[in-house]
């Protein structure tokens, strides 16, 4: 493998992957995150040693799984009453304006009542008469004009009856969604707050995993985690998942990232040009195996840090490098959309994020653009 070095910077192999601009690395990365790693060649430390570090990294993965699907739930719980409030609040906007609306009606219908009242006090009659009625003296023109006259106060009559009706029925639909939304909006500020809570929990947690996977990374132990870390990452993959990915199909490594470095690059950073996709996403973030395939290795300690590769078909294989942990075993088959590890900032990386590529054999020197396969086999990206 070629390599190539630069001042004050360590051999970087042709398919290490860096997170991109600064700006691409989320918020929650921590001090030290744009450290260049050199392949480790630290000497391995004793066994109980080694067994402490795991023991901690177990712990450090465990409460990130639990904090981001804690977040995840809050987040979810967050955005329904976010967009229910909004509901709300455009619904009241909508019922004021009926509101008024009624209200101008009914006030029109009340002068005209009004209008003839008077007419019937001045001229002394039940009902007012039009002109030709009163002229004719004809008792059929009379009679006809009353009855005209009386079919029109009682559409009158009941015209404002139904815009009272109306008028009060809107009153008591605005009060009542203007007391339903109050209520979206206080559980809407504490949803926000503990959002935010979690999320510092959550922050915290990632720095301690960045800190204990580099040094799991550079002591060679990338071994999977214990089988309750791996459990409660699954029960959380498949919980944020909410339609599960149909059989033989694929699906993104990551959600809710940015993409940075492309495929192709140059740049100090690598020997040749850069083999695969960069996912900017915080460590801990959940890495799903794009399809259903075979883990087929699991590496450590060099230039990709953590690094698995899983086994799709015959001449295609996808690597996730630049991890933090991983949660299944070397040999065991998984799922497309199935949580496979979390991401980091192991080996020769600039910051937090998932370098993913796609090859036509295991070995480096077969990839493929991972962006246009992954829109072949229908994924957005």
């Amino acid at each position: 493998m070629a390599l190539s070095a630069t001042a004050g910077t360590a051999p970087v192999a042709a398919g290490a992957a860096p997170a991109g601009a600064p700006a691409a690395v989320p918020a929650a990365a921590e001090p030290g995150a744009v450290e260049h790693l050199p392949p480790s060649s630290a000497p391995l430390r004793p066994p109980e040693a080694r067994d402490q570090g795991m023991d901690r990294l177990a712990a450090a993965s465990l409460e990130v799984i639990r904090l981001g699907r804690d977040a995840g739930r809050t987040g979810r719980s967050y955005a329904a009453v976010l967009r229910a409030a909004r509901d709300g609040h455009a619904r009241i906007s909508r019922l004021h304006t009926e509101l008024r609306r009624e209200q101008r009606r009914a006030g029109e219908l009340r002068r005209l009542a009004g209008r003839i009242a008077v007419a019937q006090y001045r001229t002394g009659r039940r009902l007012p008469l039009p002109r030709p009625a009163r002229g004719s003296g004809a008792p059929e023109a009379v009679l006809s004009a009353y009855r005209k006259a009386e079919g029109r106060q009682r559409l009158l009559a009941a015209q404002a009856r139904d815009a009272l009706r109306a008028s009060r029925a809107l009153a008591v639909d605005s009060v009542a969604t203007y007391v339903r939304t109050a209520a979206l909006d206080t559980r809407r500020t504490r949803l926000d707050a503990e959002r935010r809570r979690i999320g510092r929990r959550l922050g915290v947690a990632r720095g301690l995993l960045h800190k204990v996977s580099r040094q799991a990374a550079r002591s060679g132990r990338c071994g999977r985690l214990p089988g309750a870390v791996s459990a409660v990452a699954k029960r959380s993959a498949t919980e944020a998942l909410r339609a599960s990915v149909p059989d033989g199909g694929w699906t993104r490594p990551v959600e809710r990232y940015q993409l940075s470095a492309g495929f192709g690059g140059s740049g100090s950073r690598w020997a040749h040009r850069h083999t695969g996709q960069d996912f900017a996403v915080p460590v801990g973030t959940p890495v799903r195996s794009v399809g259903r395939g075979r883990v087929i290795s699991l590496t450590c300690g060099d230039n990709f840090g953590v690094s698995m590769i899983v086994r799709h078909g015959a001449g295609t294989f996808t690597q996730y490098a630049h991890l933090s942990a991983v949660v299944v075993r070397t040999g065991q088959w998984v799922r497309a959309g199935q949580q496979i590890a979390l991401s980091g900032s192991t080996g020769n990386s600039t910051g937090p994020h998932l370098h993913f590529e796609v090859r036509r054999t295991p070995q480096v020197g077969s990839m493929v653009d991972p962006v246009p396969w992954l829109r072949r086999h229908g994924v957005r990206v």
